[in-house]
């Protein structure tokens, strides 16, 4: 029998998630958010069962709660639904910083509850095979690690673009390649960063519009990283070694093909087929991780989320002394 989700949350991501459920053996049995009209139509337009108010979703029977809501409420949302007794799938990023995160995940921990960032790269069959590329020494030690995100986002009211909803690249679009770095390198030694906060046409925003980060490590390893909503980035990544590379196809956060190169043999490319929009491998992962009664699952455990969050914070403080308009 399928497991009973909840959803919280009406947006771009729970509508970009909403099919791949079902494909994950998962039943998307309600949806809240706090305008009735647009959750009821969200609900029709997905053929959820239910369109509900936050509370009543809380008080629903349900084996996992996904909240899909922009970070600054996700703390609030999440300890509302651990409080309830639900597990929960929290999207990325986890929070707003990382004492948030290690509060949450004490929270859920005292309560003995699963609790996941929604980091659906570390899930991705691309991802596992570099990893699994790199431990088998492909490209011996990794030591560089390369990667953006980055699209002109369209002028107009965007999420992205206001302090008071979250907004900003960092949280967004840079919590992937940091989060590719730290599967990869682990947690940084030192963090350099620099960016702005001037939009395309000239308005300071007040957040972010673009970030430039670089990562050093105790053995010399580095990553350098980017992550705009001002220009169009590559969106694929590479990782280096001493005896070559592994090139991950854009987007690298859902890896259509790596390419391995080393010296004096033919480039090797592997493909993925992806199943529905991507997040299923992720998904059927957290409804192993319930089924054995985890509170944690190991591809995406409160520690890695919690060194991803404590380099963001790094990351803003050096944005705070060093954005340029």
């Amino acid at each position: 029998m399928a497991r009973r989700v909840g959803m919280i949350g009406t947006g771009w991501m729970g509508d970009a998630i909403a099919a791949d459920f079902a494909l994950a053996n998962l039943e998307l049995a309600a949806v809240a958010g706090r305008d009735r009209e647009r959750t009821a139509r969200f609900a029709a337009d997905r053929d959820i069962p239910r369109a509900v108010t936050v509370d009543d979703l809380l008080g629903m029977d349900l084996d996992l709660v996904y909240v899909a809501t922009p970070h600054n409420s996700h703390l609030a949302l999440a300890e509302a639904a651990l409080a309830a007794g639900h597990p929960v799938l929290l999207e990325k990023a986890f929070t707003m910083n990382a004492d948030e995160a290690i509060r949450l995940t004490a929270f859920a921990r005292e309560r003995g509850l699963f609790l996941m960032e929604a980091m659906w790269m570390r899930f991705t069959p691309g991802l596992r095979r570099a990893q699994a590329l790199i431990a088998d020494g492909a490209i011996g030690d990794p030591r560089t690690v390369l990667a953006s995100f980055g699209f002109g986002l369209p002028l107009g009211d965007n999420r992205l673009r206001d302090p008071d909803r979250a907004g900003g690249s960092l949280l967004d679009q840079g919590v992937y390649p940091l989060a590719l770095a730290d599967a990869v390198l682990g947690e940084p030694d030192t963090v350099a960063a620099t960016g702005s906060t001037i939009d395309v046409d000239g308005r300071d925003l007040g957040v972010e519009t673009e970030v430039a980060m670089l990562l050093g490590y105790e053995g010399g390893q580095q990553a350098a990283l980017a992550s705009s909503f001002r220009a169009n980035l590559p969106g694929s990544a590479s990782i280096g070694g001493y005896d070559g590379q592994i090139v991950l196809d854009s987007a690298f956060w859902n890896i259509p093909a790596l390419v391995l190169q080393r010296a004096g043999r033919e480039p090797e490319r592997i493909e993925f087929p992806q199943v529905g929009r991507g997040y299923v491998p992720m998904l059927s992962a957290v409804d192993d991780a319930l089924e054995a009664g985890w509170t944690e699952h190991p591809l995406s455990d409160h520690a890695a989320t919690i060194r991803v969050m404590r380099t963001m914070d790094r990351v803003h403080a050096e944005l705070v002394s060093a954005v340029k308009p």
